[in-house]
């Protein structure tokens, strides 16, 4: 068949338009009466001559072509996608494409391999009067689904490509509100379903905000689709933008509004977002569409005021007690409440809102799932709130399901805390001191599967001994190397012009035993240091780094004064090589020897001697 002009469509060509408008939506390739599903389709790749006139928009090179639908590039563009992808909104020709059309009408209904019609194309770059032209052309088509009364036009507008994009999701995504105008004018009343990535144009434009398309979609459309991914909405996108004008311009919407109670994936609605960044107008522009949303939870039982009470955001917190004070008393899927959440974030400011409010007294020591108060969920942030601790409705004896207290809890994070991070450690030592001033006590019901406080304690105690015998160790060190330094290997020389000097003083080993002593002199002596004046401090992070660095120094020394025995000793029995190599091998074995020694105990789980200050688990 012979592709005419639209106005000059026979009855068959009339029936062959329709079909071909019908399968712009299908699954299935919109195929020419030749053209089959197989791969090796009859068409004529358009040359590199033919292909240049398309793009400059030259109908005259064209025009002597009798069957441009067949002139395709590997991609099936054909001479118009080509045309409108090589120009810009200025130098696009709306002659080319009149003349074009009219020479080959059902031209502007062949979609290329990624099923994109050539409307797709000027949505994509923004040619706002070639859309207007294509619309018109395919107006003059019959109807497509006379039954609905669709016709062929918005038939073409809602042809969806490879990812299920209509034109105006092209229009919106790349910003063309006069394209979006255009479409929405001829076909207000299609909501326009989300793409393959589950988008909507309405949500497109409110993630990019792109305010003025999104005015155009809420007053021309009748019901705007608002979905997006992760199943969040447009009003979602506005909020996470905090697009307060955006937001407040959707709910308007009567079919928006709706989406404030929209959970996304993880449950979260819109409120829990506009909780999250903490702002305080979108907050309360959405609980003045529907108060219930302030006691909708997530996925984890969470509302928004157990985030505003964790983010420490207390005047957002301030203001749903305000108006909504039942919802406080919301627990998530671990029975935390908004003073488990509160002490968790670690704000003191939250934590004393909550105190000054007596009406929320029925949460100051109410169990989570676990036994847990609030009191016991105190070292699980930095927080020091003695309007809390020392609160006279706070039960400071209340024991969890593991039969401990807080000051237990505590104890117990002393214990699996890496030995290394002082700076937790000395939080958690202060928070202890602040529970016991409190008069908080360990449990007197803890069994021996326990983790008992007791033991706890006996392990900062042997940490507390451990440096004292380091003090002891470093102590010996500097003395024994002093002496050592003193009384030289080989003695002196009694008479003569040296007298004094050092006997085997041109021995490359005794350098050695004197660079070697005299390093372990020095470290020991800082070490001892150190430990003299490491109390004096009252900041137990800076004590616990200087003893580390005590212990450090120490450990070298003793390395060093391995070394100077070993040199020392071959110097002296240099004359008798056997002895002195066996001498030498065997104190070098020490090393080797200690390197086992913690491998061994390592492997086991189990740890060294106290004396050593270090525990392996």
């Amino acid at each position: 068949m012979e592709i005419q002009p639209a106005a000059d469509l026979d009855e068959e060509d009339i029936s062959a338009v329709s079909s071909r408008l019908l399968s712009l939506s299908s699954p299935s390739s919109f195929l020419l009466p030749y053209q089959t599903d197989d791969s090796n389709q009859n068409f004529t790749r358009i040359d590199r001559k033919l292909y240049v006139a398309a793009m400059k928009g030259d109908f005259q090179e064209l025009s002597n072509e009798q069957n441009l639908e067949s002139l395709l590039t590997p991609n099936k563009n054909t001479v118009l996608h080509i045309h409108l992808t090589s120009t810009t909104s200025q130098t696009v020709s709306e002659e080319f494409v009149t003349k074009i059309l009219k020479e080959c009408g059902c031209l502007v209904l062949l979609p290329n391999a990624k099923r994109e019609t050539v409307l797709h194309i000027a949505a994509r770059y923004g040619h706002s009067n070639i859309a207007k032209l294509l619309l018109e052309h395919v107006k003059a088509f019959p109807p497509s689904d006379i039954e609905k009364g669709i016709g062929a036009e918005k038939k073409f507008m809602r042809a969806t490509n490879n990812e299920k994009d209509t034109a105006l999701h092209e229009a919106v995504r790349y910003h063309h509100i006069e394209v979006v105008k255009t479409l929405l004018e001829m076909d207000p009343d299609y909501s326009y379903d989300a793409n393959n990535a589950d988008e909507t144009p309405l949500y497109l434009a409110s993630q990019r905000q792109n305010q003025q398309v999104v005015a155009e979609i809420l007053n021309k459309m009748k019901s705007p689709a608002y979905g997006g991914p992760n199943n969040r909405t447009a009003l979602h996108a506005a909020v996470i933008n905090q697009d307060i004008v955006m937001a407040r311009d959707l709910v308007k919407n009567k079919h928006v509004r709706k989406a404030v109670k929209h959970a996304d994936k993880e449950g979260w609605i819109p409120l829990h977002y506009a909780v999250k960044t903490g702002n305080l107008g979108l907050t309360k522009l959405l609980l003045a569409q529907d108060g219930n949303t302030a006691y909708m939870q997530d996925n984890e039982g969470m509302t928004a005021l157990h985030i505003a009470a964790y983010d420490g955001d207390w005047l957002i917190m301030n203001m749903i007690i305000e108006y909504y004070p039942d919802c406080s008393e919301i627990v998530d899927k671990k029975g935390l409440n908004v003073l488990h959440y509160a002490v968790n974030g670690g704000s003191g400011t939250t934590v004393d809102i909550i105190m000054e409010n007596l009406s929320l007294s029925n949460l100051y020591s109410e169990k989570d799932f676990d036994g847990n108060t609030p009191i016991h969920h105190l070292t699980n942030s930095n927080l020091m709130c003695e309007s809390f601790v020392f609160h006279r409705r706070v039960d400071k004896l209340a024991v969890n399901k593991e039969a401990q207290t807080a000051l237990d809890v505590a104890y117990c994070k002393i214990e699996d805390s890496d030995q290394s991070d002082f700076s937790s450690i000395s939080i958690t030592e202060d928070q202890i001191r602040l529970l016991k001033s409190a008069r908080s006590k360990q449990s007197q019901r803890l069994d021996q599967k326990s983790k008992n406080g007791q033991e706890k304690t006996q392990r900062v105690v042997l940490t507390k001994e451990a440096k004292e015998t380091h003090l002891l160790v470093a102590t010996l060190i500097a003395t024994v190397s002093f002496a050592a330094g003193i009384t030289v290997p080989g003695g002196t020389i009694q008479d003569g012009e040296n007298k004094g000097s050092p006997v085997l003083v041109q021995s490359s080993f005794f350098k050695a035993f004197m660079v070697s002593n005299t390093i372990s002199m020095v470290l020991a002596a800082t070490a001892v240091s150190i430990y003299l004046f490491t109390p004096v401090t009252r900041n137990k992070r800076k004590e616990n780094a200087f003893s580390k660095t005590a212990l450090v120094f120490t450990l070298i020394a003793l390395a060093a004064m391995i070394i100077a025995f070993i040199t020392g000793t071959y110097v002296v029995l240099e004359s008798s090589r056997v002895i002195a190599v066996a001498i030498f091998l065997i104190g070098l074995s020490s090393f080797m020897l200690a390197y086992y020694v913690v491998a061994f105990w390592h492997g086991y789980g189990k740890p060294l001697p106290p004396t050593c200050g270090i525990y392996l688990k």
